[in-house]
């Protein structure tokens, strides 16, 4: 809330948007998991073992005395210390990324705060735009609770506080 009141007091146009990622262990793909684990050092073999899991693992339904396996394309099992350290690692490099952008993130598990900063509505549109694209693109993350957009009001320097939902 800080630096949204301090961007406020500049004139700035903010927009936060908060993201709670339900199937976050569900949706990322294998390619980004393996991306992030490398990235952070992760040896390769290690890396190829995790995939290796990752790509065998069978998901199974049972109703009664029918029984059907599918093969999982992405995602990891849940209730394990790798799924969330995995997920952790993806998330890692998606907020550095943003950070690098100019994107002020917070992150814990699976929610996600953003907040955009810009003195010119199209720069916040374009930033908002680009953020959506690039959390999409890593695990089809789409904003699930409502956003608060702080801004002032066109010709008037005085400050206002706006609410925007976007679910």
């Amino acid at each position: 809330m800080v630096r949204g009141e301090k961007a406020l007091d500049q004139q700035e146009i903010t927009f936060g948007i908060f993201f709670d990622k339900e199937g976050a262990f569900n949706n990322t793909s294998y390619n980004f998991m393996c991306a992030a684990l490398a990235k952070h050092g992760v040896d390769y073999t290690i890396v190829r073992w995790i995939r290796a899991n990752l790509e065998g693992w069978l998901a199974t339904s049972t109703v009664g005395v029918l029984s059907r396996s599918v093969r999982v394309s992405r995602g990891c099992p849940q209730g394990g210390v790798l799924s969330t350290l995995i997920w952790c690692l993806v998330v890692n490099e998606m907020l550095a990324r943003l950070n690098e952008g100019g994107v002020y993130t917070q992150g814990y598990a699976d929610d996600i705060c953003l907040l955009v900063v810009g003195k010119f509505s199209n720069t916040v549109s374009g930033l908002i735009q680009w953020v959506c694209g690039a959390m999409s693109s890593v695990c089809q993350l789409i904003p699930t609770k409502p956003g608060l957009l702080l801004s002032r009001e066109e010709g008037n320097s005085q400050a206002s506080l706006n609410h925007a939902y976007l679910g």
